[in-house]
């Protein structure tokens, strides 16, 4: 007998077997034929496994525990919620292989995506919001998003996989057991203080008296704990106002609180619902499951289940303010920007069109994503003045950096940015879209770096860069087609199309693509033996072309900005991935051959080059080529960045190729580089354009990427759909569709 618990309820599945009675007539007493037919081999949930092909990985941790064998046992039957190849490599290599020399926590962790006795997924759908206990003792949380039943923070991406001992369901994600209780010897302040990243909340609950709440043994609690970090994202000024109401510091402190101990997994099965906070506020409680996290309040569940005297602490990455009114300055938007010092651009900008009477206007409120200086520096001069000389320009780009008749504080936007529509109108009507990557919250690509400086009449979040109007789709009259065959930058794409019989299906006017474009130059990138035999393969050809191609939906700039951080279907029957890659929260680590300079907006040398924040080229004549075609007295004039400790990571794009002398020499997207003899400081650009063939490495701030090629154009619209320019062809490392 096997049974499933489902939050105290046993539900007992009774499995019945009949014997068949035998006669006493012996085989020479009959004449009915005897049966040589072999008994059929049984299927276990291991042959399943090693025969569908996808989880390789999940095959080989189960044989070095030995639970192959468990599994394989067809006196039994099981539910295993099966994490497949791409799941695993989520973990990364390293703890892999960790995993795989501490067998004890890889079967923890193994038995806890296993349920004793089969459970459909109609079952398991009927069971959401409850927990379900596993085979190693604790339990998951199961819950649906959409349509979708997560196990934890887990997808199921495809149910009821039969075998003759059980069932499998198949997830995107790795479960991990909760940590071990033990006997915590602290209670949750003392905890929080010898964590060393809880400064400011020490602080804070000790400005309220909170703290001695918080130590109290008698009771238990639940705290959502902000870190340093996310404090530091409110400004200054909003801290010191809070401070100085304890009243409305209290409140927005006891949302963070639940007076009960409530483990992650319990968390996990409350997705959907809301959390009953000591404020008496109720906090909402979700999962996003593109991101595979647990969130309160939009903010990000990072560190889970660290265990108390009197409750559990999870760490939270923001701070949660939710419907908490926070105290005023006696300043209005304008007075706050004009005051903060950092918004000089800005406020000229307002002043120049006028704006500046309308965000000073106290009967108004008004949320505003306030570009910095530093954001406005990065338009340059000369596009600065020709917007300062036409104001009805300039008049509608800073609106655009404006929400009327709302307030949105930074734990609202992120929600925004977490929900199926990610977008908010501005105050020209257009929409910008907010969403969420790596922890950074961006409208439309600018970066959010400072949140909620209060004003009067609204609040201030500080972005760095610019909103710049996006194209404005008008009535286009060629196709995707007609407009690559036209532009000369796309001749090597149209011949590949050609080659491969694609030209009338993206020439089709019924239907309708979004078409990420290599150039001609992101085809040179390709080793030109290797390009020869890609175009020789019209199957081969035909896949990597469709890795470009989105069939049936016009994805825009906007909804590419939506996207971030998620994944796109392409009409190869592959994914690609979406992201918005910030290059300014890149390192320059001791052992770093490259770095990235955001003032200049290009790569220069890393802390472990030969020439630390010198500017860094590429070279014409390496396209085509797999090695580098400057050797001997090239390299004298341009010496290669070499890598000496084997590894360059702290850059997406970066990578290594092999010189003629067996040396190593950093690349960028598959181009290698170079310094130039002839720079003699940081900040020289003396290489750029010499000979027509050398280039300092340009990359802005924040890039929207395809599959880790750069979008360089957006919003090129035609008659079936629009086309962006990128400047990598999508080859490999592709995301295969969950079926």
């Amino acid at each position: 007998m096997k049974t499933l618990k489902l939050f105290g309820i046993t539900v007992v599945s009774l499995f019945f077997l009949q014997a068949c009675g035998s006669s006493n007539t012996s085989i020479h007493e009959t004449d009915t034929p005897i049966d040589t037919t072999p008994e059929p081999t049984a299927t276990t949930i291991v042959d399943v496994a090693v025969a569908d092909g996808n989880f390789t990985t999940l095959v080989a941790a189960l044989q070095a525990t030995g639970l192959d064998a468990t599994l394989s046992d067809t006196s039994e039957s099981y539910t295993v919620f099966a994490p497949t190849d791409d799941a695993f490599a989520l973990l990364g290599q390293e703890t892999i292989d960790g995993l795989l020399n501490d067998l004890d926590t890889l079967t923890d962790i193994l038995t806890y995506h296993v349920i004793s006795g089969e459970v459909d997924a109609a079952a398991a759908i009927a069971s959401v919001g409850n927990l379900v206990e596993m085979v190693n003792g604790d339990k998951v949380g199961l819950s649906l998003d959409g349509e979708n039943l997560l196990v934890n923070v887990a997808t199921v991406t495809v149910t009821d996989i039969q075998a003759d001992n059980g069932i499998i369901h198949v997830i995107d994600a790795v479960l991990m057991p909760l940590a071990d209780r033990a006997e915590p010897t602290m209670n949750i302040v003392d905890t929080a203080i010898a964590a060393g990243s809880f400064d400011t909340l020490i602080s804070v609950l000790q400005a309220t008296g909170l703290d001695s709440a918080l130590a109290d043994e008698s009771r238990s609690f639940t705290v959502f704990a902000p870190t340093d970090e996310a404090f530091a994202m409110i400004s200054a000024e909003t801290i010191a106002a809070l401070l100085a109401n304890p009243d409305v510091l209290t409140d927005i402190l006891l949302q963070h609180v639940v007076e009960a101990e409530v483990l992650s997994t319990t968390a996990f099965s409350l997705n959907g619902q809301s959390a009953s906070t000591l404020s008496e506020a109720a906090i909402p409680v979700s999962i996003n499951s593109a991101l595979n996290s647990l969130l309160f309040g939009g903010a990000t569940v990072t560190v889970k289940d660290i265990y108390a005297t009197n409750g559990v602490i999870h760490v939270i990455d923001m701070v949660v303010i939710a419907d908490v009114e926070l105290p005023d300055p006696a300043m209005s938007i304008v007075d706050v920007a004009m005051a903060n010092g950092n918004f000089t651009g800005l406020v000229a900008a307002l002043q120049a069109t006028g704006l500046d009477t309308v965000l000073d206007d106290p009967e108004s409120n008004f949320t505003v994503f306030a570009p910095s200086d530093d954001a406005f520096a990065l338009l340059g001069q000369e596009t600065i003045d020709a917007l300062f000389a036409d104001t009805v320009t300039l008049s509608g780009i800073l609106l655009n950096h404006v929400l009327p008749d709302v307030i949105v504080l930074q734990d609202t936007a992120v929600m925004i940015a977490q929900s199926a529509n990610k977008m908010v109108t501005t105050a020209v009507n257009q929409d910008v879209s907010l969403s969420l990557s790596d922890g950074t919250l961006y409208a439309n690509k600018s970066a959010v770096s400072l949140t909620d400086i209060a004003a009067d009449n609204g609040v201030i979040h500080v972005i760095d860069q610019v909103i710049l109007p996006l194209a404005t789709k008008l009535t286009p009259t060629t196709s995707i087609v007609d407009v690559a065959t036209s532009d000369p930058r796309f001749s090597t794409l149209v011949d590949a199309l050609t080659t491969a019989d694609l030209v009338s299906t993206l020439a089709d006017e019924n239907a309708t693509f979004t078409v990420f474009a290599p150039t001609n130059d992101a085809f040179a990138k390709i080793e030109s033996t290797a390009l020869s035999d890609l175009l020789a393969d019209t199957t081969a050809l035909n896949n990597v072309l469709l890795n470009h191609v989105v069939s049936g939906a016009e994805i825009n700039a906007l909804n590419a900005f939506a996207a971030n951080g998620t994944d796109v279907g392409t009409a190869s029957g592959d994914n690609v991935s979406v992201k918005l890659v910030n290059f300014t929260q890149t390192t320059n680590a001791a052992n770093d051959e490259v770095a990235y300079n955001s003032e200049m907006e290009m790569l220069v040398g890393g802390s472990n080059s030969a020439q630390p924040g010198y500017t860094v080229y590429v070279f014409d004549e390496d396209l085509g080529t797999s090695s580098s075609a400057c050797n001997s007295v090239c390299a004298v004039a341009w010496p290669p960045v070499l890598v000496t400790d084997a590894e360059v990571s702290n850059i997406p794009g970066l990578s290594i190729i092999n010189r003629d002398d067996n040396s190593k020499q950093a690349a960028y997207l598959g181009r290698p580089l170079y310094f130039f003899q002839s720079d003699s400081a940081p900040g020289d650009n003396n290489g750029d354009g010499v000979g027509g063939a050398w280039w300092s490495v340009s990359q802005e701030q924040v890039s929207l990427q395809v599959q880790g090629s750069n979008v360089t154009t957006t919003d090129i619209y035609t008659t079936n759909g629009v086309i962006h320019v990128i400047d990598t062809v999508i080859t490999d490392n592709l995301i295969p569709r969950p079926l």
